[in-house]
């Protein structure tokens, strides 16, 4: 059980320089008056001053050639982050989801209606927008538990004169192939404590509407404070913890258990007198089980289980 409380490689080449060796025409001179033998009898003086110049003259050059210079080192690849590197983006952007929208804006999730399919709960939703411009395009962002990062849905969608969001009648964007002329619902089959994370995204990326709903919440209240898990992967591997209603700045007691794996910490409340966890349950060995949570501030300790490692 994993838990932590939240929050270019440049390819130089050098230059290589092929030398090779210079390579001239041979060049040899004869006479009539005497033969090569005769040559280098009288000349043998003379060839030897000739033969030392030029040895002289070979290992001046030699030491003064440049050396080509040493390959480059391939440059280090990057290494892939690790699981807790993934699992801290992945709870820290769900942290700060609703906060990324443009300020001014605000948006109303609203329950339309709950059902029941196949033994599961449906539950259907609309969106109320205020404070967003009302003559621009936006485009829908989804980011559900099943995928690492956000896609966008489709786009074309308009925020009508009540607030609420819908596809234009005449629109010849990707959102009239689902709800031409209709307003937008959001339907989902939950599971228990699962996030869903949307944005609304206008054309020019001006305006942002950020909103996240948590269908059927696993929340616990004790004396005014709140013990909340939500599940960010389909079978618990990683979950954020979200205790509410502490005093600000308050040392509160955390503690964990899975099997026989304890962990007991004491983090500090913010100055919105909440703080966050992000966990992961999973014992080594074990393919499901159950996590105990429990909380303890000053007047205040909420606990809660939930089991991992089942869809």
């Amino acid at each position: 059980m994993v838990w932590f409380l939240n929050i270019q490689a440049a390819n130089a080449a050098g230059k290589h320089t092929d030398r090779g060796p210079a390579i001239t025409d041979p060049y040899v001179r004869s006479g009539a008056a005497y033969g090569i033998l005769q040559f280098i009898m009288r000349h043998t003086y003379v060839l030897m001053a000739i033969l030392g110049v030029c040895l002289l003259a070979t290992a001046q050059a030699a030491k003064q050639q440049p050396k080509a210079p040493a390959p480059a080192a391939a440059p280090a690849q990057p290494q892939p982050p690790s699981d807790e590197e993934l699992m801290k983006k992945t709870a820290q952007a769900t942290i700060d989801w609703d906060s990324s929208t443009t300020k001014g804006a605000k948006v109303d999730v609203l329950l339309l209606k709950k059902d029941q399919a196949d033994g599961k709960p449906v539950m259907q939703y609309r969106l109320k927008v205020s404070g967003a411009p009302k003559d621009k395009l936006y485009s829908l962002m989804a980011w559900p538990i099943t995928i690492p990062r956000p896609a966008t849905m489709m786009d074309g969608l308009a925020i009508a004169a009540d607030g609420t969001v819908g596809c234009p009648p005449n629109s010849n964007r990707s959102c009239a192939q689902h709800m031409k002329g209709a307003e937008l619902k959001l339907t989902y089959t939950p599971g228990i404590g699962e996030i869903y994370r949307h944005a609304l995204i206008s054309e020019d990326h001006n305006s942002r509407i950020f909103f996240s709903i948590v269908p059927a919440p696993m929340v616990e209240q004790d004396k005014g404070c709140s013990l909340e898990i939500v599940r960010l992967s389909p079978r618990f591997e990683l979950a954020l913890i979200r205790g509410k209603g502490f005093t600000p700045g308050e040392q509160i007691t955390f503690h964990t258990q899975s099997y026989q794996e304890v962990h007991d910490q004491q983090p500090k409340a913010n100055p919105q007198g909440e703080f966050w966890a992000t966990l992961s349950p999973w014992v080594k060995g074990s393919t499901m089980g159950t996590t105990q949570v429990s909380v303890k501030g000053r007047a205040c300790a909420p606990a809660l289980s939930f089991e991992w490692g089942s869809e």
